[in-house]
């Protein structure tokens, strides 16, 4: 038969050889024009065992290779056979399989009769039916079924086996939907299904997928539970091989993949990143250290959600379905961007990115200045609407319900014969009437409320609070609406505001006051604008012009408990966003800001232009870090930058917010005289100069990197997974993706998104993972290796194969790194890739195992190369014969220092 396989990498090299030497004339397609050439130089590209020898054998003949589509008319049926990367959360990315999809289909367009196309490449269950399938019918203009059929053929090649494992398989599993597309799949196989043993499997497209992703999963599991025994075994000084030999005799265990070593081979942000969570109670801005403190507890997260953007651009909050903290020694990266927003995560943290108005996922350590970066511009409204200062006050453990009075707007003698009634049982209590001084005083206490709340004909909308007796007291309103003006109000205090304390009255409870300062001459219209709020609540406050400001001060524990109930903070240092002001309606959030801008804000109209400019500073960074939030659910993007002055213990911190769109969005903030003034000079722009910093519109907002620092440091790191979007909002407003490790498998990802958790195959992941760190801490307790010379023997991910992808050489290299180790290096074949891989890991390459152990103290074993098992003199040019061996590779012998990692 006349096949095509698009794609010439490890699968499609293989299988196009492989059919070729089974003598179908086959023609392979890729777009990198010096593999096509090697192919018909008779060159393989990638190293394989047996690979080279049938390469060279059909190429010229009956094997040739070509970047044109076209070629595809010419022949019967189709592999894809390209890449499905893993994106960082695990799932695969298929643009290369959509892309190579419509590339086909244009060229099927031109084809007469029918053709059948077969996926070769591991694709989660649905892949070929609504990503391949529709792509190929877009630009053929057929339809799936009529002009062209579609399978799924999954491979199971092992790297260092792969054509071994093609040429003698166990099982060939074929999944379409028609007969036509089984019968074709059986003429292209039937020459090796004549000359072995091979089960043939029919089945449908999906299950095909999902046999490919259970095959691998039970193998993973396999590996991770030999692993677990072996770790086990080690403990007890157990040979973990000799019971791995035993238990495999079971014939419903066998003993393939009972091999315990390294295992098959995450990425966090530091904890004073900050993250938008929502429970229960309302929205919070925390720190991931906060977050982690209040959320997660023996390794389970609580029914808690955070601030996340799907692929549109939408916000959302999304809940959080794990949550880790661990330790790290390395590089940490501190990506800046141009309006000076920034994020510091580990190097491998996958990274949001906007490319052409799509998302594209790379690892912090891959960015470069001019890559942008997604930014929050919205936040889900769920306002809180009245604030019940009754509810706040009697749940509080600052106040005694009995030394809490309640004052109706109305006088209680008009209710009086209802109140003796209702409080009869109440005033019998009292060897005199009490109820009689209450009504005569006009006030309740709140403990005698609460008691016969449902029985009075009170509302608490008719009642203010108050904490002293005897004249001069302060009423707050139960009740207050959280509507415009009292946001304005929250932005006043919050720049202009304090809380202090005096306990050098009488009482035994301390006096709170509330103190707001202005300018004593320039800002007299704010004042007002504050008094005016005091008196439409009916709450007494006194105002005293200095000559250095203007003060008002309201007297009132409720009051000032109001205020630390919503965590404003009580001064200048400690001054924060009121968590529930992140769910308000966006005119809330703005008249927060407005108060905010009035208060400690600078319009700034420069001298050389016709430009406007917002400036606000803080000397909290709580403050300004809600504030971006705040900004950003408008739309607008600030600039940030810190100023240290050699006055302040703290350093200062600046929003900026700039362009011609962003001034006039919020020129409302200020007042009418103020907001003329601004009209004016945006009527006189001579044109609409686009803000450099980031750009508006699209699926996102970006704001451009403009620098990445390295540091290596210590530090924990926390790491989020979030259902659905895998994504959150984290410090000035830059979206970041999940943090879980990149080498997930992707079945594990695609079961999430369908909402469910697949705990088996996550343990199998976790204690795979920890396998490199445990053969170093087994170093650990025989040698010192700081300024040693350490040999690692092998950098490939298995033997007879230069595939790197992945190793658990570099979690082993970095570890030794981390003690301070020099690493020379030895793999018979992929040192060339290895290095091509991993550019960022400096080491010594040796030439052969000999001369890596020339002087070494040390030598670990990583993959298991029959030539690492045939070493023998080598050992003794070592410093000292220490070998540790994760594979079972090398045999113990006199004069080695021999440490197994599990036996």
């Amino acid at each position: 038969m006349h096949v095509s396989i698009v794609g010439s990498g490890y699968v499609g090299t293989t299988v196009a050889a492989c059919l070729a030497d089974l003598g179908h004339d086959v023609t392979n397609v890729d777009v990198d024009e010096d593999v096509v050439a090697a192919i018909n130089d008779g060159e393989s590209p990638i190293h394989e065992p047996g690979l080279a020898d049938l390469v060279a054998e059909h190429a010229g003949e009956n094997l040739r290779a070509t970047t044109d589509y076209d070629a595809v008319r010419e022949t019967d049926v189709t592999f894809l056979a390209l890449p499905t990367p893993s994106e960082d959360d695990g799932a695969i990315d298929l643009a290369y399989m959509e892309a190579g999809a419509a590339s086909l289909g244009e060229a099927l367009a031109e084809k007469d009769g029918d053709h059948l196309v077969v996926v070769k490449s591991t694709v989660v269950p649905g892949s070929t039916e609504e990503v391949v399938t529709p792509a190929i019918e877009e630009t053929s203009g057929e339809t799936a079924g009529e002009g062209f059929h579609v399978a799924m053929n999954p491979e199971f090649l092992r790297m260092g086996t792969a054509v071994e494992d093609f040429l003698d398989p166990q099982k060939i599993v074929f999944g379409a939907r028609e007969s036509a597309a089984y019968d074709t799949l059986s003429d292209v196989f039937a020459p090796l299904v004549a000359g072995s043993d091979a089960a043939v499997v029919e089945t449908g497209i999906r299950e095909a997928e999902m046999i490919k992703y259970a095959n691998n999963g039970f193998l993973a599991s396999k590996v991770s539970l030999i692993n677990d025994i072996g770790n086990i075994c080690k403990e007890f000084d157990v040979d973990a091989y000799e019971v791995a030999d035993a238990i495999a005799l079971d014939d419903r265990i066998g003993g393939k993949f009972l091999r315990s070593g390294l295992g098959w081979g995450g990425s966090c942000l530091t904890g004073d990143q900050r993250v938008m969570a929502k429970d229960d109670d309302g929205t919070k801005l925390l720190t991931l250290a906060e977050f982690f403190d209040r959320y997660v507890c023996d390794e389970t997260v609580d029914d808690v959600s955070v601030l996340s953007c799907d692929e549109h651009g939408e916000f959302e909050f999304k809940s959080v379905q794990a949550a880790t903290r661990r330790p790290y020694d390395g590089d940490l990266y501190t990506i800046r961007t141009k309006m000076n927003k920034e994020v510091t995560v580990t190097g491998d943290h996958p990274m949001m990115t906007v490319e052409r108005g799509d998302t594209v996922i790379r690892e912090a350590e891959t960015l470069s200045p001019g890559d942008r970066l997604p930014v929050q511009t919205a936040l889900p409204e769920d306002p809180i609407g009245t604030i019940d200062l009754i509810d706040l006050v009697e749940s509080s453990d600052r106040f005694e319900n009995s030394s809490v009075y309640l004052k109706p707007s109305f006088e209680l003698e008009a209710i009086g014969d209802e109140l003796r009634a209702i409080l009869s049982e109440y005033d019998r209590q009292f060897s005199y009437s009490k109820l009689r001084d209450l009504v005569r005083s006009n006030y309740l206490p709140l403990d005698v409320f609460l008691e016969y709340e449902d029985e009075l004909p009170i509302a608490r909308t008719d009642l203010s609070l108050y904490t002293t007796v005897g004249g001069g007291q302060t009423y707050v309103p139960a009740v207050i609406e959280a509507n415009e003006a009292f946001w304005r109000f929250i932005g006043y205090y919050l720049s202009e505001g304090h809380i202090s304390e005096d306990d050098s009255g009488n009482g035994s409870s301390i006096r709170k006051r509330v103190f707001l300062s202005f300018h004593p001459s320039d800002e007299q219209e704010y004042v007002s604008e504050v008094e005016s709020y005091f008196e439409r609540l009916g709450i007494r406050y006194r105002t005293d012009s200095q000559e250095t400001s203007t003060q008002i001060g309201v007297s009132s524990r409720v009051f000032a408990y109001l205020l630390e109930w919503l965590d404003c903070g009580t001064g200048s240092y400690t001054a924060r966003v009121p968590d529930i002001a992140f769910q308000e309606l966006p005119e809330h959030r703005k008249e927060l800001l407005s108060g905010l801008f009035r208060g400690d804000g600078h319009v700034e109209y420069t001298n050389h232009s016709n430009a406007v400019v917002y400036d606000y500073g803080s000397v909290s960074e709580e403050l300004i870090q809600g504030m971006q939030f705040l900004l950003h659910s408008l739309g607008i993007v600030p600039s940030y930058k810190t100023s240290a002055s050699a006055k302040s213990t703290r350093p200062a911190h600046f929003l900026r917010v700039s362009s011609k769109r962003q001034i006039a969005l919020l020129k409302e903030m200020f007042l009418p005289a103020e907001q003329a003034k601004i009209q004016d000079r945006l009527d006189g722009y001579d044109r609409n100069i686009k803000p450099t910093g980031h750009v508006d519109g699209g699926t996102h907002t970006t704001a451009k990197v403009n620098e990445i620092s390295v540091e290596d440091t210590s530090a924990e790191v926390y790491s989020l997974e979030v259902e659905d979007n895998h994504t959150f909002v984290t410090t000035d407003g830059l979206v970041v993706h999940n943090c879980f490790p990149k080498d997930t498998n992707a079945i594990i990802a695609a079961a999430r998104d369908a909402g469910y958790e697949p705990p088996v195959l996550e343990a199998a992941v976790e204690v795979n993972d920890l396998q490199p760190e445990r053969l170093l801490g087994l170093l650990d307790e025989r040698a010192d290796v700081a300024g040693e010379r350490v040999a690692v023997l092998g950098l490939s991910f298995k033997p007879g194969t230069d595939d790197v992808r992945k190793t658990r050489a570099v979690p082993v290299i970095e570890g030794l790194q981390e003690r301070g180790a020099d690493v020379v290096a030895y793999d018979p074949v992929a040192t060339e890739s290895f290095d091509e891989h991993y550019p960022d890991v400096e080491i010594e390459y040796a030439d052969s195992a000999a001369e890596a152990l020339d002087g070494a103290r040390a030598a670990v074993a990583v993959t298991n190369w029959d030539e690492f098992a045939a070493l023998d003199s080598a050992f003794d040019a070592m410093a000292t014969q220490l070998v540790l061996d994760g594979r079972h590779v090398i045999e113990r012998r006199e004069g080695i220092d021999y440490v197994g990692l599990t036996w």
